[in-house]
C-alpha cells in the first residue's frame, strides 16, 4: 500500500506537462482525470478478482501496469516534444499507473477485510493499509525534493518511481496471506446435518467448542466431517423448536451430535421447514438506497478534495510569482505542500479507524456520523480556497483536505464491510469507489476551465502587446472553480447525512407498518 497509492504525485509533477510538452492546464488536467477515471473504474474488477483468485494475482498485475505506466511517462517526456496525440498519450500512460495502483488498493482492502471481518476492531484494522496508501505521496513527494528537484525534467524521478513501484508490489506479492474463515467449521457442520436431515442442536453460548464426530452421508455412507470444533458466536447462535420434545436444550452439550434424526413422537407432528429463495447478496446491495446515497455522497465530497489534491502544485506556482522565490525554491515548496496533504491524509486514516471504533462500540453511535463531520470539514476548506490570499495559507489549506479526504476514504470502506458483508466487499467497494472518478473528473475539468479562462482575462487586460512571460496567473484564475465546488461539497454533507439516518427511518418505518 505504501507505493500504491503514488497516483496523487501527479501534482509534484503534472505541471512539467505545460513546461516540457506544452499543454494547457485544462489538458494537463484532462489528463489527470482520465487517469482517475481509469484508477476508480478499474476497482470493481479487481476487487472481484481479488475475491475470487485471491490477492497474490492482483498484486503482480499492480506491478506490472506501475512499472509500464511510470516508465512509460519517463520515456514520454523525454522523447515526444511536439508530436500529435501527446494528451492520448499522456493519457493512457498515466491511466496505467491508476490502474495499477487500484489493483494494489483493492487486494489489500479486501484482504484486510476478509481478514478481520469478525473484529471489533475494524476500523483501525482497515485504516493501517489505508494509512500507509496516504503517506505513499508523503514519502515520494520527500524523495522527489531531496533527490531529484534539481532536475529540470521529472524523467529520472518517473524511472525511480517505476522500478520501486515494480519491485516492491512482486516482493509484497510473496507475503501477503488470506486468512480462513473461523466460523467456516459451523457452516460446514450446517452443510453436513441439512444433508443427513438431522434436527438442528443447539449449542450452549457459555461453551465455546463443541465437536462433531462421524457425520456421514446418507447417499454414500462416507464421512462429511470427521471432527469439527465449531465456536458459538453472537452472530451464529441456532434455535430450535419448542414443540420438538427430542431438542433439549439443557443436555450436555459435551456429548457428541446425534448422527440420525430423532423419531417423531405419535402425539407431536415436527416442525415443517418451508426453504426459501434466499437474495444474492450483490442483488440486496445494488437495490439498497443506502449504497445510492453513499455514491452520490463520495462524487460530490471527493470531487472538490481531488481538485486541490491534483492541483495544488499549480497553485503554488501561480501564488509564487510576486515572491522573491528561485523556481527551484518552488519547486520544494510544492512538493512540501503535497507531502503536508499526504501526512495529514495518513494520520487521519489511523485515528479516524481507531475513533470510529469507540465512536460504534462505547457511544453507540452510526459510524456514518463522523462522514457527517468529515463533510464539514471539507466545506470549510473549499471556502478556506476560495479565498487564498498568500502563499503560505495553501499549508493550511492542505491539512484540511489531507484530513477531510482520509477521514471519508477510512470510514467508507469500513461502512461498506459492515453494512454489505466483509466477504462481498471487493465487488461492493469497488462499486462506491466510482464516485471519485466521476467527482474528480468534474471538479478537475471545472477548475482546467476556470484557469484558462482566468489566463484569458488576464491577457486581455494587459494588452495585445504584453510580452508572454508576463501574462501568469494568480488566484484569480482558481478562485472561481473553488466557488462552484464548494457548493458541490454542500450536496455531499446532504447525501452523508441521509446515509447517517436512513438505517434508523427504514427501521421504525418496518416497526409501524
Amino acid at each position: 500500500m505504501l507505493c500504491g497509492g503514488t497516483t496523487s504525485l501527479f501534482a509534484t509533477y503534472g505541471s512539467s506537462f505545460s513546461e516540457v510538452l506544452g499543454f494547457s492546464q485544462y489538458e494537463t488536467n484532462l489528463v489527470a482525470s482520465l487517469g482517475d477515471y481509469a484508477h476508480y473504474m478499474s476497482a470493481p474488477l479487481f476487487g472481484y478478482l481479488s475475491t475470487r483468485t485471491g490477492p497474490t494475482l492482483v498484486i503482480q498485475i499492480a506491478a506490472i501496469l506501475m512499472f509500464l505506466g511510470y516508465m512509460g511517462l519517463s520515456y514520454a517526456l523525454d522523447n515526444l516534444g511536439n508530436t500529435t496525440h501527446r494528451v492520448g498519450t499522456m493519457s493512457v500512460l498515466f491511466a496505467l499507473v491508476g490502474v495499477g495502483s487500484k489493483a494494489a488498493y483493492m487486494s489489500s482492502m479486501a484482504t484486510a477485510a476478509r481478514n478481520f471481518k469478525h473484529s471489533r476492531h475494524s476500523g483501525i484494522a482497515l485504516g493501517i493499509p489505508l494509512s500507509l496508501y496516504g503517506l505513499s505521496t508523503f514519502v515520494f513527494s520527500s524523495v522527489k525534493a531531496k533527490w531529484f528537484e534539481t532536475d529540470e525534467t521529472p524523467v529520472r524521478y518517473l524511472a525511480f518511481m517505476a522500478v520501486v513501484s515494480g519491485v516492491a508490489h512482486l516482493a509484497a506479492s510473496r507475503f501477503v496471506v488470506l486468512k480462513g474463515d473461523p466460523l467456516a467449521p459451523a457452516a460446514a457442520v450446517q452443510v453436513a446435518r441439512k444433508r443427513t436431515g438431522e434436527v438442528d442442536v443447539p449449542l450452549s453460548p457459555d461453551i465455546g467448542v463443541a465437536s462433531a464426530a462421524a457425520v456421514t452421508d446418507t447417499d454414500t455412507g462416507s464421512p462429511v466431517v470427521d471432527s469439527i470444533e465449531m465456536k458459538e458466536t453472537r452472530r451464529r447462535r441456532m434455535t430450535v423448536s419448542a414443540t420438538d420434545p427430542h431438542n433439549d436444550t439443557t443436555s450436555d452439550t459435551d456429548a457428541p451430535l446425534s448422527t440420525t434424526s430423532a423419531a417423531p413422537s405419535s402425539t407431536t407432528t415436527s416442525p415443517v421447514t418451508v426453504p426459501q429463495k434466499q437474495q444474492s447478496p450483490i442483488h440486496g446491495f445494488i437495490r439498497d438506497p443506502t449504497a445510492w446515497c453513499l455514491l452520490i455522497g463520495l462524487i460530490c465530497f471527493s470531487g472538490p478534495g481531488l481538485a486541490f489534491v491534483n492541483n495544488c502544485g499549480t497553485m503554488v506556482r501561480a501564488m509564487a510569482h510576486g515572491t522573491a522565490l528561485t523556481d527551484e525554491q518552488v519547486g520544494r515548496y510544492k512538493d512540501r505542500v503535497v507531502a503536508t496533504q499526504s501526512f495529514f491524509s495518513f494520520s487521519s486514516r489511523l485515528a479516524v479507524g481507531y475513533l470510529s471504533d469507540i465512536w460504534r462500540t462505547r457511544l453507540r453511535l452510526p459510524r456514518a456520523g463522523m462522514l457527517v463531520l468529515a463533510a464539514l470539514l471539507m466545506i470549510y476548506a473549499q471556502n478556506a480556497a476560495a479565498t487564498v490570499a498568500r502563499l503560505e495559507d495553501l499549508h493550511r489549506l492542505a491539512i484540511l483536505v489531507g484530513v477531510a479526504m482520509g477521514s471519508v476514504f477510512t470510514l467508507a470502506p469500513t461502512i461498506t464491510a459492515e453494512t454489505w458483508g466483509a466477504d462481498n466487499f471487493g465487488v461492493c467497494w469497488g462499486v462506491i469507489t466510482l464516485g471519485p472518478a466521476i467527482g474528480g473528473h468534474m471538479c478537475n475539468l471545472i477548475f482546467g476551465s476556470n484557469w484558462d479562462q482566468g489566463l484569458v482575462r488576464i491577457a486581455a487586460r494587459l494588452g495585445p502587446n504584453a510580452p508572454q512571460e508576463s501574462v501568469r496567473c494568480d488566484n484569480e484564475c482558481f478562485v472561481p472553480a473553488f466557488l462552484v465546488t464548494t457548493k458541490i461539497a454542500y450536496i455531499g454533507l446532504f447525501f452523508f447525512v441521509v446515509v447517517m439516518s436512513l438505517p434508523r427511518f427504514t427501521a421504525l418505518w418496518n416497526r409501524n407498518a
